[in-house]
């Protein structure tokens, strides 16, 4: 999310309290965040020898230095450089790991398909790629003009020496500094531990800062004035989260010791403002006018190239630069893109070190308008990076950020979890792999700690609880979670005992500090600055909160969020709002101490952006040592944690765009008890590591051993196009960020203007989830009760709203429509025209007020609902992935059928009468000959076997009767498909015959029917039941996704069956396969392929499915499925003849003779009586003599004459006696879709083509849209899709009726194939202007101008 627009005064940016120092971490552990510090400042200082000098540029705007400057001491270094480095988007700055890498490098992430926007703003090597739903040339691939501008004047770029760009890491003394203390002693920087190589981009951390005017971020004058005694003793503390303070600035030495270097700096000047010239042209000619009436949404950030690895460390303080442009002082609002880095130095006064900074220009994504940074904290930056800068701008334009003052928060999309950043300091790369990789681990420890928390907050939110009320509910904590028992193999028993050991301990605290009145009331240390204060608990204000800040790039679910009254030294106490966190172990020191005081800092200043004011401390309860902590947040700590945000996000997105993770920690004795070490080993060996560089010796080689190269090509391969498709994915949620603080509501994947139709009642929620229900909010302005044309206004515009890519069983967000604040994620149950409901695991609330008020102001707040992009997909991709090249038995046979190819074995010739499952077979008088040899096939696999399943030849029917012979033979069966609708379609006729089974999956996910068969559904009370229940059941169905449940944990089975595998990627196919010894894939890989978002994954071969894979590879494992049941004999004939070769017969006469009988015919136009005709089963409407041009609204498309033929043909089909829901409309676009629906009177089924795979009517309409009269540019379009084009025509049973352009879709070669076809058929019926009412058509199609 954007950064929320405010006024100038922000409560919840003020955050410059002092965090104390606690004993235990006056000795930090030997893996402490100063002992990696250390390590950094030792490695760096060697490679800082070798930097160069170079001349300064002009010095920055002068400010007033602080009167009592604090001294540093550090050891001389040469790092410092007299020149100035520009730095462009030069591909050669980053090399990647590989040639093929390096070509990929000049292209950048592509644009969402899920977003809808209004312009294209400059990012270098930004890829422009149009709406595939809703554009029309939607697989088009360009390098924008802007991109190649900027690789012509890279060449010419003076380039940084290595050591300088990456190598550095020292703190300098700046000779400037008057005054200086030898003595002091200066807080250790706060900074990443992972060394960087040539391709990575190492923040250069510096102290020699130059202190400008103290600008406050968060806005708070109690916390401003307590700064300055913090600087003055920041000398003599010790906490692991202080950064060295800013050094005084004097203007008076800038101004004269900032030089220019002359060696090429003119031309490369010169040849980047040409550059810009061509982005403000390009800014202001598009449409930036109308951005009031005109939603503004841009997709310049989205041009991460891989060629600008993004890692940002910087946290700073106020930076000022000189632009053009003059401005009033203004605070930011809204992202920036970098658009140019100058790296600096100023002149020392007499010997010591030189002050570094730098320049960023800036351009503002929203408004255009540029703005310049001078950030004197050194960090990695680069042209084409998205950052945000908290603090404001002066009349120029300039902004200030150092150690002082501001924030600088780079790819603020990116939102990273505070406890991922507290535990990232010991090894970024197992902190990066938590992210990429979701692992089916299950950890006793880790269970017994969420209960305990669930069982502590549920005591806060009692009033006065008792220890018999906490084991009362500790049993209800325990039925709650008995699937993760049973995933820990544990007995409920066991842990009840261990639960309520602690429940006395739990009471004690609660009643110590919610319910002890004065002056009983305990104090809490604050640290040696702060001291002992008095704590008392006034409110529990919520537990387990969801806090999203994109404001800082963060997110986290606080434990518990209280208010509180602190009393201090005998003063009137103050109330405060603090998280309060809760350990369940002891009093941590060293290293885990810092973990846990950086996760209540973070906390802190989430609940400050989502409280909208300052909170400056927070509270950490340890459980086994029974102690409570305060942390009290102060601006040091604050700095040092961003930095290492910033660093993390640079290295997520570094993974995401080049497959590189950070460098191995190298360290056996961490190493080889980390849960990562084998796909750690097996990443680093697949992107050319080996023994030696790993560091770990022969701890390496006994997990990498069997790693082939050829197996490194394959992981590589999908890996990268995994994170193409994920990269597309992040780009999409980057746009919910932006839309709120753009205001964007024309994105398909968002509902807006909602309000709330009714609170949930108490006790009313179902499966512990709460249910709300939205409607569209109606427009004030419109007269609903006047005339009948603004009631159809008014009603055609609320179905507008809800008319959207959103669908049931979809992960949203929820927030609020004016103040943009993000306030609970669910998943969609219900939505239909009129409204939607959402499911919550918990009930609405919003921050501030109380209970009794929270009820009205639920019922006033209008919402906004945004599709989560969930990236949980695709870490669950890449473990399947890695977990095919473990060194296991069960991996390495996969690895030998999907990866070395190996032909599949098939008992020949051991068919015995005997086997109950092959007399089965041939008894059963339902199955055809394909039907039966499907099934043997299934039986006789060793390895797997693969079923072609055509349209309409009743492969679902096949499948159960494969269940029931293999249940004969006493196997166990795993059932997965990639959709819910799939694998609850195939559980529904395996109820209606008799067979048990059990559903594993989300409740409000599952169909109706078997919710029955779901854990959820059952009385199920403990572990032993489960395994009994396992035990007695041999079917287990859940989607490819859901196999990470813990009730699968430890699980085997005879045989996984996935249906749909032709529309399933590989990566995510691979999942299921894991358990079982023998799999089976049933698909059509002739319909449609699996969806892929990105453009480039897709070409590169993400959408070939491993059936289509293995299909291709040994034929003979293929069963076909020939005999259809759907499709008349004239349908047909269209498919077989473009696509199956033929291969495809009906099943029955009754099939192929099959024809739409009217029940009650009545006259009409000729035309529409042609038509409609029952003896032509298949029609092509030609509207080449008709003005049916397709119109084009931005990237959106239709055809409103098309759109009134569907009408006037559904419309004669239904007076003729046909039934609505007997008709389905088909058409490739989303906007066409919604202009049909509008257009039709009566209630007819009209989706996409991609909506309608697995789906028939007796009639299908197609209206393919496109009509122009350059022809050629359909060629590229989704029309070009024969997958889709198959899916069309396959989905009638007796008539087909398709509208269309001759001379536009018969310059695409299938569709002149088609039309050639249909011809043959005598089918093509040419309309004219003759056969309309001219005087309707006008009516008509002016209604429908007023509905869009």
């Amino acid at each position: 999310m954007p950064p929320k627009t405010r006024r100038k005064l922000n409560p919840s940016s003020s955050k410059k309290s002092n965090v104390p120092n606690n004993q235990s971490q006056v000795q930090p552990s030997k893996f402490g965040i100063q002992h990696f510090f250390e390590r950094h400042s030792q490695n760096a200082l060697l490679a800082s020898q070798k930097l160069n000098h170079l001349s300064s540029p002009p010095a920055p705007p002068s400010a007033t230095p602080p009167t009592n400057p604090i001294p540093l001491s550090s050891p001389k270094s040469n790092a410092a450089s007299n020149g100035v480095v520009s730095v462009s988007p030069n591909p050669n700055l980053h090399p990647s790991s590989s040639p093929a890498m390096e070509a990929a490098d000049e292209v950048s992430p592509m644009v969402s398909k899920s977003t809808s926007l209004k312009r294209f703003n400059f990012s270098p090597g930004m890829l422009i790629k149009q709406s595939q739903d809703d554009g029309g040339d939607e697989v088009t691939w360009k390098i924008s003009p802007v991109n190649e501008r900027l690789l012509a004047v890279s060449k010419h770029t003076p380039v940084l020496p290595d050591s300088s760009k990456h190598n550095s890491f020292s703190i300098h003394q700046c000779s400037q500094t008057k005054g200086i203390n030898t003595a002091a002693k200066v807080d250790k920087w706060l900074s990443s531990p992972s060394p960087k190589g040539k391709a990575d981009k190492k923040p250069l951390l510096q102290a020699n800062r130059i202190g400008l005017k103290r600008l406050n971020p968060f806005q708070d004058k109690e916390v401003g004035d307590s700064i300055a005694d913090e600087n003055t003793c920041l000398s003599s503390r010790q906490t692991p989260f202080c950064t060295p303070p800013s050094l005084p600035y004097c203007p008076d030495k800038l101004a004269n010791g900032v030089a220019s270097h002359p060696l090429g700096l003119k031309q490369h000047k010169k040849a980047l403002l040409e550059l810009l010239d061509q982005v403000e042209d390009v800014i202001s000619v598009e449409d930036f006018v109308s951005s009031e009436s005109e939603p503004y949404s841009s997709k310049a950030q989205e041009g991460q190239s891989k060629e600008i690895p993004v890692t940002v460390d910087s946290i700073g303080n106020d930076v000022l630069m000189g632009t053009t442009n003059k401005v009033s002082g203004t605070s930011s609002n809204g992202y920036f893109l970098v658009l140019e880095v100058s790296e600096k130095q100023t002149f020392p006064e007499s010997g010591g070190s030189q002050c570094p900074y730098k320049v960023l220009r800036l351009v503002n994504e929203k408004s255009g308008e540029e703005r310049a940074v001078y950030l004197w904290e050194e960090c990695v930056i680069a042209p084409g990076d998205t950052v945000n800068v908290i603090g404001e701008f002066d009349e120029e334009g300039k902004c200030n950020v150092d150690h002082e003052n501001n924030f600088l928060i780079v790819h603020p999309y990116i939102l990273v979890s505070g406890t991922r950043v507290a535990g990232s300091f010991s090894c970024p790369r197992r902190t990066v792999l938590d992210e990429r990789l979701r692992c089916n681990e299950h950890s006793t420890a880790a269970l017994i700690g969420i209960l305990l928390h669930q069982i502590f907050q549920a005591g806060l939110m009692k009033e006065s609880p008792t220890v018999h009320f906490l084991e009362e509910y500790a049993r209800i904590v325990l039925q709650k979670n008995m699937e993760s028992l049973y995933a820990c193999g544990v007995n409920e028993n066991e842990i009840y005992k261990t639960l309520t050991e602690a429940i006395p301990k739990l009471v004690n605290w609660i009643a110590l500090f919610k319910d002890t009145q004065e002056p009983q009331v305990p104090t809490v240390d604050f640290g040696s600055d702060n001291g002992a204060k008095k704590v008392k608990v006034l409110e529990v204000i919520d537990i387990e909160e969801l806090a999203w800040a994109p404001k800082y790039g963060l997110k986290g679910m606080i434990d518990v969020s209280v208010r509180v009254k602190v009393d201090s030294g005998g003063k009137e106490g103050d109330e405060k709002i603090m998280p309060l966190e809760f350990k369940t172990g002891r009093m941590a020191n060293g290293q885990a101490s810092a973990e846990h005081c950086a996760q209540v800092i973070l906390y802190s200043l989430l609940m400050s952006e989502r409280y909208l004011k300052h909170i400056d401390s927070g509270l950490l309860y340890y459980l086994q040592s029974d102690q409570t902590q305060g942390i009290v947040v102060r601006r040091s700590d604050l700095v040092g944690l961003i930095m290492r945000r910033n660093e993390l996000a640079h290295d997520i997105l570094k993974a995401l765009t080049t497959q590189q993770l950070p460098p191995m920690l190298q360290i056996p004795s961490m190493c080889k008890g980390c849960r990562h070490l084998d796909v750690c080993t097996l990443y680093h060996k697949a992107f050319g590591g080996n023994t030696e560089s790993s560091g770990l010796g022969d701890i390496f080689d006994s997990h990498v051993h069997h790693f082939s190269n050829a197996h490194g090509v394959f992981l590589r391969h999908w890996d990268q196009l995994i994170d193409l498709e994920a990269k597309e994915m992040q780009l999409a949620k980057k746009e919910i960020w932006r839309s709120h603080n753009l205001k964007n509501e024309n994105s398909t994947g968002c509902l807006s203007s909602l309000v709330l139709d009714e609170l949930p009642q108490q006790g009313s929620h179902k499966e512990n989830r709460f249910i709300y229900h939205f409607v569209c909010r109606y427009s004030p302005t419109n007269n609903l009760s006047g005339s009948d044309r603004n009631s159809i206004r008014a009603a055609s515009s609320l179905t507008k709203d809800l008319d959207c890519s959103l669908k049931s069983g979809d992960y949203v967000i929820l927030s609020t429509e004016s103040g943009r604040q993000f306030v609970a994620t669910g998943i969609i149950v219900e939505l239909s025209p009129d409204r939607v409901s959402v499911s919550f695991s918990k009930g609405l609330r919003l921050p501030g007020g109380n209970l009794s008020s929270m009820r009205e102001k639920l019922l006033q707040e209008v919402w906004r609902i945004d599709k989560d992009e969930i990236m949980t997909s695709f870490s669950v991709m890449r473990f399947n992935l890695i977990q095919m090249f473990l060194d296991n038995e069960q991996s390495s046979h996969l690895r030998k059928m999907i990866v070395d190819l190996a032909a599949p074995r098939f008992d020949s010739g051991c068919i015995f009468s005997q086997d109950p499952a092959i007399s089965y077979i041939w008894s059963e008088k339902s199955l055809n000959d394909d039907q039966r040899r499907a099934i043997l096939k299934i039986l006789t696999a060793k390895d797997y076997a693969l079923i072609l399943g055509m349209p309409g030849t009743g492969k679902t029917s096949t499948m159960v009767h494969a269940v029931k012979a293999l249940l004969m033979r006493g196997a166990s069966i795993l059932l997965t498909s990639y959709t819910n609708s799939a694998v609850d379609n195939l559980l529904i006729k395996l109820k209606s015959q008799g067979i048990d089974f059990v559903r594993i999956g989300r409740h409000e996910s599952v169909h109706e029917e078997i919710k029955g068969h779901c854990f959820s559904g059952m009385n199920i009370n403990s572990v032993e039941e489960i395994k009994l229940k396992f035990d007695q059941v041999k079917v287990v169905a859940v989607t490819c996704l859901g196999i990470t449940s813990p009730l699968l944990s430890g699980k085997k089975f005879d045989v996984c069956i996935i249906d749909e595998a032709g529309q399933t990627t590989l990566p995510v196919s691979l999942g299921p396969l894991m358990f079982s010894s023998t799999f089976v894939l049933v698909g059509d890989h002739y319909q449609l392929p699996p969806l892929i978002q990105s453009t480039e994954a897709r070409e590169k071969g993400m959408g070939i499915s491993l059936f289509c894979r293995l299909s291709e590879a040994h034929s003979h494992a293929i069963a076909p499925l020939q005999s259809q049941y759907r499709m008349c004999q004239s349908i047909m004939e269209l498919s077989n003849a473009l696509i199956y070769g033929d291969r495809l017969r009906c099943g029955s006469p009754e099939i192929a003779n099959a024809k739409l009988k009217f029940t009650k015919p009545i006259a009409c136009s000729s035309w529409l009586k042609i038509v409609l005709n029952p003896s032509k089963p298949v029609i092509f409407v030609n509207t080449d003599m008709l003005p049916a041009l397709e119109a084009r609204d931005q990237k959106t498309v239709n055809n409103p004459m098309e759109a009134y033929i569907i009408a006037e043909i559904t419309d004669g089909l239904v007076n003729n006696g046909i039934e609505g829901k007997d008709i389905g409309i088909i058409t490739p676009y989303n906007s066409q879709a919604s202009f049909i629906r509008h257009a039709c009177k009566a209630s007819v089924e009209t989706h996409t083509i991609d909506r309608y795979q697995g789906r028939d009517k007796d009639c299908i309409l197609v209206s393919f849209v496109r009509s122009n009269e350059n022809p050629r540019s359909c060629s590229a379009s989704l029309l070009a899709d024969w997958h889709r084009i198959n899916v069309a025509l396959t989905r009638p049973k007796k008539k087909l009726i398709m509208v269309g352009s001759w001379g536009t879709l018969s310059k695409v070669p299938m569709l002149k194939l088609l039309i050639d076809k249909i011809d043959e058929q005598s089918g093509i019926l040419s309309l004219s202007n003759d056969d309309f009412n001219h005087q309707t058509w006008a009516l008509q199609r002016c209604s429908w101008s007023q509905i869009r």
